[in-house]
C-alpha cells in the first residue's frame, strides 16, 4: 500500500531498519487481501446481517496498520535491554548524517565533515553488539501469524454463531468447555515468566480464552436470569457457587500475573452481561463497588500498577531517593512516556498522512500506546476521527445486541462488545495520560496478536448472530398472516 511505500522510502534510509522488514511488507499486503476475501466470502454466503459489523473492523485495521508497520520495522523496537539505547543512539546519528547528505551542498559537507563523510551506522547492528537479546526469528515470526489468521478466525466465529444447534451444544455443555479452559489458564499463569512480566514468550495467550469465558457466562445467565434478578434467590448456595465458579474464578489468574488491565476488561464485561441479563440496576451498583475496591487495592499493593499510576500523574520524582538500579528502570519508563507525548505533539492538528509522520517507536507503541503513533501520522484530528470511528463500531455491536430476543444471544453480544470496547478506551485514554497505562491493546487498531485473534473471533460471532436474527425476522414477516380488512396496514385490490 502507498503508506507502506512512504515508510520504506522516507523512513528506512534515515533511521535504518531491522532484518525481515521486507517480509513485513508482504505480510501486511497478504493480510489486506485476506480481509477483502472475507468480505467477498460473506457476500457469496448470503450474509444478511449488519455489514458495518464486519466492514468497520477491516477499515480500522487498514487505517492503523501503517503505524504498526513503522514500529515493527524499526531497529530500536526490535532490540532489547541495553541494545535499545544503543540502537536509538545510532538512529539519531544516522538521521543527522543522512539529513546532511540530502540537504547540504558539497562545500558545506566538506566544511562539516573536514574530510570524507563517515559511513551511516546500522542501528540494528549496534543493538546486537550492545545486547545480544533482540527479537529473534521465532519472535518476529509469531507476530506474523495472527495477522494472517485473523480473517479466518472471523469466518470461524461466523460459522459457529449462525448455526443454532452448535451454540445450543456449547450452551448445554458449558462445564466441558469451562473446565479445560481454566486448567490451561491457570497453567499459563503459573509459569515463572508470566508471574514476572505478565506475558509468555512476549505474548498474552490468555486473551484467546476471554471469548470462551464470556460464552459460558452468557449461558449461565440465560439459564437462571429470572432467579438472579431476585435478591432472595441469589443467596441460595447453588447459585452463589455458580456465580463464584463462572463469574469470579476466571479473574483469579489475572490477579496472579498482576494484569490489572485485563482484570478490568473481563470483570467489566461480565458485570455488563449480568446487568443486561437480569435487567436489575442494583447488580450494576454492586459490581461497581466491588470493582472500585479491587482497583484501589491493586493500585496500593501491586508494584507494576503503582508505577503506571505514578508515571501518569507524578512522573518527575526525586531520583535521589532510589537505588541506582531503580533509578535506571524509572528513567526508562519515563522516557517511554516522553516519547508518547512527543508523538502527540509531532503530528500537530492534521498530521502529514499515513506513513508520513515519523513518530518515535517507544516500547509498547504498537500496543497500549498505539494512539500516540497514530496521532504522529494523522495529527490530533486523525486521532479524534479514529476514536469516533471506533465508537461507531461499538454502537453497531450494541445495536446488534438490542435486536436479539433471546437472553443468551443478547448477553453474549453485550459481553463481546465490551470485550472489544473497553481495551480501546483504556489504551486511548492511557496514551494521552488521562488514565494510567494498563498494558492492554485496542483490537484491530493496535498490534496485539492474541488480542487480534480473539477480537476477530468475537466479531465473527456477532456477525453470525446478526445474520441469523435478520433471517429469522424475514421469515417471521413472510409467515405472518395478512392483516384483517379495516385494520391499519391492510391493503386491498380493486377490480375495475
Amino acid at each position: 500500500p502507498p503508506p507502506h511505500a512512504s515508510i520504506v522510502i522516507g523512513v528506512w534510509p534515515i533511521h535504518g531498519t531491522s532484518p525481515g522488514a521486507g517480509n513485513t511488507v508482504m505480510r501486511d499486503g497478504a493480510a489486506l487481501l485476506g480481509w477483502l476475501l472475507v468480505l467477498f466470502a460473506l457476500g457469496r454466503l448470503g450474509y444478511r446481517g449488519a455489514w458495518p459489523i464486519v466492514v468497520l473492523p477491516v477499515l480500522i485495521f487498514c487505517l492503523g496498520r501503517p503505524a504498526v508497520f513503522q514500529t515493527f520495522t524499526d531497529p530500536a523496537y526490535q532490540a532489547r535491554g541495553a541494545g535499545r539505547a544503543a540502537a536509538n543512539e545510532a538512529k539519531a546519528t544516522r538521521s543527522r548524517l543522512s539529513s546532511i547528505e540530502r540537504a547540504y551542498t558539497e562545500e558545506r559537507k566538506a566544511a562539516v565533515f573536514q574530510g570524507p563523510p563517515p559511513p551511516l551506522p546500522d542501528p540494528f547492528a549496534r543493538a546486537v553488539a550492545a545486547e545480544t537479546r533482540t527479537r529473534g526469528f521465532l519472535a518476529r515470526t509469531l507476530t506474523y501469524f495472527p495477522v494472517f489468521l485473523a480473517p479466518l478466525t472471523l469466518l470461524a466465529g461466523f460459522f459457529v454463531a449462525r448455526q443454532r444447534t452448535l451454540l445450543r451444544w456449547v450452551r448445554d455443555r458449558k462445564l466441558w468447555i469451562f473446565g479445560p479452559s481454566m486448567l490451561v489458564f491457570f497453567g499459563l499463569a503459573m509459569l515463572p515468566e508470566a508471574r514476572v512480566t505478565g506475558k509468555v514468550a512476549g505474548t498474552t495467550p490468555w486473551e484467546m480464552l476471554l471469548p470462551i469465558f464470556l460464552v459460558v457466562w452468557a449461558a449461565v445467565l440465560a439459564d437462571d436470569a429470572y432467579n438472579l434478578a431476585r435478591p432472595g434467590e441469589v443467596i441460595a448456595p447453588r447459585r452463589v457457587l455458580g456465580l463464584v465458579l463462572f463469574g469470579a474464578l476466571p479473574i483469579v489468574p489475572f490477579l496472579l500475573i498482576h494484569e490489572l488491565g485485563l482484570t478490568i476488561v473481563l470483570a467489566t464485561s461480565m458485570a455488563a452481561m449480568l446487568l443486561v441479563g437480569t435487567r436489575r440496576g442494583w447488580w450494576a451498583a454492586l459490581m461497581l463497588v466491588v470493582w472500585l475496591g479491587l482497583s484501589t487495592a491493586v493500585f496500593n499493593v501491586d508494584d507494576r500498577s503503582i508505577t503506571r499510576f505514578e508515571l501518569a500523574y507524578d512522573p518527575y520524582k526525586d531520583l535521589k531517593q532510589m537505588e541506582p538500579a531503580e533509578q535506571q528502570r524509572w528513567a526508562d519508563k519515563l522516557h517511554q512516556i516522553k516519547l508518547f507525548d512527543a508523538n502527540l505533539l509531532t503530528g500537530g492538528l492534521l498530521g502529514e498522512g499515513a506513513g508520513r509522520g515519523h513518530g518515535e517507536t517507544a516500547p509498547n507503541s504498537a500496543d497500549d500506546g498505539y494512539i500516540t503513533l497514530f496521532a504522529a501520522q494523522w495529527g490530533w484530528a486523525g486521532a479524534v476521527s479514529m476514536v469516533l470511528l471506533y465508537t461507531y463500531f461499538l454502537v453497531v455491536l450494541f445495536s446488534a445486541a438490542v435486536r436479539e430476543r433471546g437472553a443468551f444471544e443478547r448477553t453474549l453480544i453485550t459481553g463481546l462488545a465490551m470485550l472489544i470496547g473497553i481495551p480501546f478506551w483504556l489504551a486511548a485514554l492511557g496514551g494521552v495520560r488521562v488514565i494510567p497505562l494498563t498494558g492492554v491493546a485496542a483490537a484491530f487498531a493496535a498490534h496485539g496478536g492474541a488480542k487480534l485473534l480473539a477480537s476477530a473471533f468475537a466479531v465473527g460471532i456477532v456477525a453470525g448472530l446478526s445474520h441469523r436474527r435478520t433471517r429469522e425476522d424475514e421469515l417471521d414477516e413472510a409467515l405472518a398472516p395478512p392483516p384483517e380488512a379495516g385494520t391499519k396496514g391492510a391493503e386491498g385490490v380493486r377490480i375495475v
